[in-house]
């Protein structure tokens, strides 16, 4: 019995971790972005992750990222 609880606990502990990351990440990402003006590299690099990462997980979190104007050439 003893056991059985001390094991649901630990699967709490792992669980309410991945929570904790899900609630703290996600503003995180889109605080960057915005910031950076949809730069996903500029964002990645504030984040100090690789832009590939940050790129899965924008998808992983389906967080619209508006298309940033590029200068036209003059």
């Amino acid at each position: 019995m003893l056991f059985e609880q001390q094991k649901k606990t630990q699967v709490n502990l792992n669980n309410l971790h991945s929570l904790v990351i899900e609630a703290v990440e996600k503003p995180l990402i889109e605080l960057s972005l915005s910031s950076c003006n949809g730069n996903q590299l500029k964002a990645a690099k504030l984040l100090g992750i690789n832009r590939n990462t940050l790129k899965k997980k924008i998808d992983n979190y389906k967080i619209a990222v508006k298309n940033r104007k590029k200068p036209r050439p003059s």
